[in-house]
């Protein structure tokens, strides 16, 4: 398996990357590629655009950069796929003899054509919601009314007889003990929760400050955080915290936003978390990521190949692909 990887050129230039393809063992020269979205299983064309069935891109001669096989590319690679950061990209190569595929991790600090005023994005090209589309819930018809019970006239009383005085007595005793029995019961029972109470609050995320922190995130629109977070670098596990303060917000954009960008950076404990977040064993109910067994199964995959001793990468991608 082949790990791609986009870089930025230096100096960078908008909207030209180098395409490193660690592992490839093929050739040169006739080498194509095919770019595979997840979210919609489109493929790449050479336009920019985005179409359903697999095409094969031809790439110029590779060169060597470090031992590693490389290639520039230009706007109608980069754009497309910097239109939509949240998705993920399996690449496909092959030449005459050889055929390999990976996923793309995309490196911080790649621009756009258009963040440098020219080279706009091909016409045919298109940026997809992100969001997965509510499904209208279905119309719940009323129950049928329950059919009236049937009450029969209740039965003639048989005629009364008197009662031998013993068994009256007997009755009585025997009325007085259970008496007694249920009121110590009563006395001696153990206290029960009250089963109306309601259930403990969540604890409260903790309060974050500085560039990730939470004034930022409420002062901010969410991209303009996002930058402002990201150019801090902060740690995995400090964005961690930050996306769960997101999710408790309902600020899910921003949520998504920092998972992918470090999970296409190439950091796997984000992927794996990221994996999580839509995997259907582990997805929250009414959360910020709806259960997506393919986009969790991407996730996985890209933590596998970055790191093939993940055991529980690899157990949860092998039963997704089931």
């Amino acid at each position: 398996m082949i790990k791609p990887e986009l870089k930025p050129l230096e100096p960078v230039n908008p909207g030209y990357a180098t395409l490193l393809l660690k592992g490839w063992k093929g050739g040169t020269e006739g080498v194509e590629i095919s770019i595979l979205r997840n979210q919609d299983n489109l493929y790449l064309d050479s336009r920019g655009g985005w179409v359903s069935s697999e095409m094969f891109l031809g790439l110029p001669a590779l060169s060597v950069m470090d031992d590693v096989p490389a290639v520039q590319v230009g706007p109608s690679f980069i754009d497309p796929l910097l239109a939509n950061r949240q998705a993920a990209y399996r690449i496909a190569i092959k030449d005459s003899s050889t055929r390999d595929m990976g996923i793309l991790a995309i490196t911080d600090g790649l621009l756009s054509s258009q963040a440098g005023g020219e080279n706009p994005l091909a016409e045919n090209s298109q940026t997809l919601d992100v969001a997965p589309p509510v499904q209208p819930e279905p119309a719940i018809e009323p129950p049928a009314p329950a059919p009236e019970p049937v009450v029969d006239a209740p039965p003639a009383a048989p005629a009364k007889r008197k009662a031998p005085i013993a068994i009256i007595l007997a009755v009585v005793a025997l009325l007085l003990a259970a008496a007694a029995a249920a009121g110590w019961w009563f006395m001696h029972k153990p206290a029960t929760a009250d089963a109306s109470a309601p259930a403990p609050a969540a604890a409260p995320v903790a309060k974050i400050s500085g560039p990730c922190g939470d004034e930022q995130m409420s002062s901010g629109n969410d991209m303009e955080f996002v930058k402002g977070c990201l150019r801090s670098q902060p740690s995995s596990a400090q964005l961690l915290d930050v996306i769960t303060k997101a999710k408790a917000d309902k600020r899910c954009d921003i949520a998504q936003r920092l998972y992918a960008y470090k999970a296409q950076s190439g950091d796997t404990q984000m992927a794996m978390r990221y994996a999580q977040e839509y995997d259907p064993k582990s997805a929250q109910v009414d959360g910020c990521f709806s259960p997506d067994p393919q986009t969790a199964s991407y996730w996985y995959e890209a933590v596998v190949n970055q790191d093939p001793q993940n055991a529980e990468a690899k157990a949860r991608l092998a039963e997704l692909k089931k």
